[in-house]
């Protein structure tokens, strides 16, 4: 019968209760073993630990014992359920996990090329963090959070486990001789040797989170730079995600989250991934009308050919919705808009973008130019605040979703289809139409995964009757958002007044609203219903807009003496009438 690294065999007892059934492997402080328990009918992990381990740190036994015993039964700590010294060799006895330490399941991910998907690091995460929200409570910091010391169940599930390195709130307040921590995964304050916190431990988890998305350990560099690594690594990464990992990483504990509760609020699952099998229409209802009416008809569609169109129509008008919404923003702020008109519209480096005649690709273009811009802004020192100036918002997420790259690719590859697709002619069969459906079907995946349900928290709406109250306005506004064409009324609080010949984008819990750009109207047209139109191009004196839900009136031609002036503002040439363009 073969004998195990402690000259334990196969088969015996240790402690008068543990049957040895294999070796299971070691770390720096311990080797664990699968046992059966013969006092309850159970497998359990016999962890002996190392006679050099416990002679260099003789409480680091009786410490994660303590710890362990205080933390109690919960779902995402590993549990104890023994401990004692049998002849000079300390031990302690955990529920068996099957699925190893994070470190072993990271490894084998990074062998086969398969990176963990964003949901099993955020669910990665939100264990992580209820487990330290549980340990923190009860005084305790764990100091030791990184991928060895995290196991795993059947199920992948993250349990902490570890606890030989944690000490109380008041140890780490007056840190003189403390237990080792693997210091890669360690806060710099840990590393100076000053007083930690909490806020230690959270870094630790985004490091873990960091390592989780790229695959490699985090580097001590700006969070400019750190949320650039993540985007690369992960185009696709929810904002979420990537800013409660910036933060997280943050060098000064004051900038991190104050608490693991935060963090887990921060990681909720996004409801992109919880309602993907409920179908298109949950999704497109968020969205403001313009956009989930033509969704809501290419969902209600049976004829490939049409679902093709549709699909084709909606990325044009997200491109045109996109645009309008970020050069909303940023001409609110004359400084950016003077600085960045020209690089936008064209300059030497750049085709100019007329909007004269606006098509699919000066649309996509111009969200690329100013999608450009944002992200600078962005990385920038103080950017987020200003950018939160410009949205009218405190929730940058829908702003960081619609600058980023993903968007600007996704709507590329749409634009080159189209014309592609047009530009060849005969008739195309049915499997021609099936190949262009699946096709686009597919960039519909990516944009819900890219826009989440960032368009959830804000309400496309038009204002009507508005009484002011004090330095309130109560106003009565339109409510343009999801897929119903009868279009409900709402009574709203603002601190400002409104246009009522405009529309805007409310975020909820604002003061404020972001004024659209006039390239979106609602229109009532020859029957005298209201219905949502998209600028199309200039005719003489006159503006040709095309609605895409309402088939009554697919096209009006009307004249729009503003939307005129806007675009010789925006490009700099002459109004339609000869006259210069205005100057403000």
């Amino acid at each position: 019968m073969a004998s195990t690294h402690d000259g334990l065999t196969v088969g015996s007892i240790f402690a008068g209760r543990y049957r040895i059934r294999r070796f299971l492997g070691e770390g720096d402080r311990k080797r664990t073993y699968l046992v059966d328990d013969t006092v309850f009918p159970r497998q359990v992990a016999l962890a002996l630990i190392k006679q050099e381990a416990a002679l260099s740190d003789p409480e680091g036994t009786r410490r994660e014992a303590e710890a362990l015993a205080k933390a109690g039964t919960n779902e995402n700590i590993v549990t104890l359920h023994d401990s004692g010294a049998i002849e000079g060799t300390e031990y302690l006895v955990f529920d068996y996990l099957p699925g190893g330490t994070l470190r072993e399941y990271m490894s084998k991910r990074a062998e086969r090329n398969k990176p963990m998907s964003v949901e099993e690091v955020m669910l990665l995460g939100r264990r992580l963090a209820r487990a330290l929200a549980h340990v923190h409570g009860l005084g305790m910091i764990h100091r030791d959070v990184a991928p060895g010391n995290v196991w795993l169940d059947e199920h992948q599930l993250a349990h902490l486990g570890d606890f030989d390195s944690a000490v109380s709130l008041d140890a780490a307040r007056q840190p003189d001789v403390l237990p080792p921590t693997t210091e890669a995964y360690a806060a710099p304050e840990q590393l100076s040797g000053g007083p930690f916190d909490e806020r230690s431990d959270l870094f630790s988890l985004g490091a873990i989170l960091y390592e989780a998305i790229t695959g490699e350990r985090p580097e001590r560099v700006p969070r400019a730079e750190i949320a650039r690594r993540l985007t690369v690594s992960r185009p696709g990464l929810p904002r979420s995600v990537r800013a409660t990992v910036c933060s997280l990483l943050a060098e000064s504990p004051g900038k991190r989250p104050a608490s693991a509760e935060q963090v887990l609020d921060a990681l909720e699952p996004s409801r992109v991934y919880r309602t993907a099998g409920e179908g298109l229409v949950p999704w497109a209802d968020t969205l403001p009308f313009p956009l989930a009416s033509i969704l809501w008809h290419f969902e209600a569609e049976p004829d490939e050919a049409i679902k093709v169109d549709y699909l084709l129509k909606f990325f044009e008008a997200l491109a045109q919705f996109a645009a309008t919404v970020l050069l909303s923003a940023c001409i609110s702020d004359s400084e950016l808009f003077e600085a960045n008109r020209f690089g936008w519209f064209g300059v030497a480096e750049h085709r100019p973008i007329g909007l004269q005649r606006a098509s699919f690709g000066a649309w996509v273009e111009l969200t690329k130019r100013i999608a450009g811009t944002l992200t600078a802004l962005l990385e920038a020192e103080g950017g987020e605040e200003r950018a939160r100036a410009l949205f009218k918002t405190r929730d940058l997420e829908l702003a960081e979703a619609l600058v980023g790259r993903e968007l600007s690719s996704i709507l590329d590859h749409a634009c080159n289809r189209r014309n592609s697709w047009s530009g060849h002619g005969g008739v195309a069969g049915r499997h021609i139409h099936a190949e262009r459906l699946q096709d686009l079907d597919d960039l519909l995946v990516r944009t819900r995964a890219v826009l989440g349900w960032s368009f959830e928290t804000w309400t496309l709406v038009r204002p009507g009757p508005m009484i002011r109250s004090g330095k309130v306005f109560d106003l009565t506004a339109t409510i343009l958002t999801g897929t119903n064409p009868v279009f409900r009324r709402q009574q709203i609080k603002l601190a400002e007044a409104l246009d009522t010949s405009r529309l805007y984008l409310l975020n909820v819990g604002n003061p404020g609203a972001l004024e659209l750009l006039p390239f979106v109207r609602v229109i009532a047209g020859s029957t005298g219903q209201d219905a949502c139109y998209f600028y199309n191009r200039v005719e003489g004196a006159e503006i040709r807009w095309v609605s895409y839900h309402f088939h009554a009136d697919p096209e009006l031609v009307l004249p729009d003496e503003d939307l005129i002036e806007l675009l010789a503002t925006l490009t700099g040439a002459a109004p339609a009438d000869g006259s210069a363009p205005p100057t403000g």
